[in-house]
């Protein structure tokens, strides 16, 4: 991809897909000012942009940031309110998650479930992995997230909804024809997460209401203008 910076290389291991390898001087710089690492455009997202600040991974874009490694809020908020719940999580679905910062966030912590991974973007889909690894426990699937759970038949543990179109949550996301899916997509003792940004209060409390509609028993962690809705098992 255009724009690498010069010592930013790869390195691959058998097997494996290339893991990004970043030379300890750029790692200490980012510290000071954030590194770009790659630059592309994308038909999807705009122009995009990886970084390295503080040793951490970001994908930007002219108008968001989509991940922060293992401190992107939403990650982070998602993966401690299910702390006592995650270790028997055994089945992950990521739709959208920029570079699966949920992933790193949960590998963190020491939980390792089988996560499939949904972006429609390629470009992202394709350094996510370079930073994640190829693993048998990570299943990638370029594809947008709308037309995946029309055709989803399986069950998963937990279900984290990161999907955005810069800082604005795409209209299906909360229409409740995709409620009632990802809701059908979990097990029994699942959970849903879904990642919200308020741009005009209106629409969020009408997406509020109909994430409630369709799960009535909820959790709401509220952070100036991110809101991330969490659902509890019924009954």
């Amino acid at each position: 991809m255009r724009g690498r910076k010069k010592g930013a290389g790869l390195t691959c291991a058998p097997g494996r897909l290339p893991i990004i390898r970043i030379p300890f001087f750029l790692k200490a710089w980012s510290y000071v000012e954030p590194v770009s690492l790659r630059r592309s455009p994308s038909d999807v997202s705009g122009r995009l942009e990886l970084r390295l600040y503080h040793n951490r991974f970001q994908l930007r874009t002219e108008s968001a940031r989509y991940s922060d490694g293992d401190r992107y809020f939403p990650a982070v908020s998602v993966v401690e309110h299910l702390q006592g719940f995650l270790p028997a999580a055994a089945r992950v679905l990521l739709l959208g998650g920029g570079l699966g910062s949920l992933i790193q966030v949960m590998r963190a912590r020491g939980h390792h479930p089988c996560c499939t991974f949904v972006e429609k973007d390629e470009a992202v889909l394709g350094w996510a992995l370079e930073i994640l690894g190829a693993s048998p426990k990570l299943e990638p699937v370029c594809q947008d997230a709308e037309s995946f759970m029309a055709t989803n038949h399986r069950k998963f543990d937990l279900v984290f909804v990161d999907v955005f179109r810069h800082r604005t949550v795409p209209d299906f996301v909360t229409a409740p024809a995709f409620l009632r899916q990802c809701r059908d997509g979990i097990s029994t003792e699942g959970r849903l997460a879904l990642n919200y940004i308020v741009e005009k209060e209106q629409r969020w409390q009408a997406a509020q209401a109909a994430f409630a509609a369709v799960f009535p028993a909820h959790h709401l962690i509220s952070a100036r203008d991110s809101r991330i809705l969490i659902s509890l098992p019924a009954g």
